[in-house]
């Protein structure tokens, strides 16, 4: 487990986060080991490696609030609202830290999800599969663009 990059990553969302919002990113060293072999696999800075993982975290943390959405949840206001600052803050984290390639890739995915659960399809979201997708499409993309120079 990489402990530095996780703990390194946590501490730049708390720094970037509202503390108005009053949101606790809740996620465990563990939840965050999916994207891990991603990050490893392809040569990346290491502060890259942390926004990368950051927009992971708010992904996961934005879907998991969003998914506690139901009629009879005593939050559920406090999910909705904590959800939606969740996935405007993962907005502007990826535009402040130039993601926006990233974005663009997710944004089909993550407004099918959207659909999926506004018709009550509550299916978990894994953001760490197409990120590492979106990784590798970059890495060849890179090597296409290196070997035509």
């Amino acid at each position: 487990m990489n402990h530095p990059l996780i703990t390194d990553t946590f501490r730049l969302l708390e720094a970037e986060m509202s503390p108005i919002a009053g949101i606790q990113l809740h996620l465990s060293p563990a939840e965050c080991e999916p994207l891990l072999p991603a990050l490893d696999g392809i040569e990346l800075q290491y502060d890259r490696q942390v926004h990368l993982l950051g927009i992971y975290i708010i992904l996961t943390v934005a879907a998991r609030r969003h998914l506690e959405c139901n009629l009879n949840h005593p939050d559920l206001t406090r999910n909705i609202l904590d959800g939606d600052y969740l996935y405007s803050f993962y907005l502007q984290f990826a535009i402040k830290y130039r993601e926006l390639d990233l974005v663009a890739y997710l944004a089909p995915s993550i407004k099918k999800l959207q659909i999926r659960r506004s018709n009550g399809d509550f299916a978990e979201y894994h953001p760490a599969a197409e990120i590492a997708q979106y990784l590798l499409q970059e890495r060849r993309q890179r090597g296409r663009t290196s070997k035509a120079i």
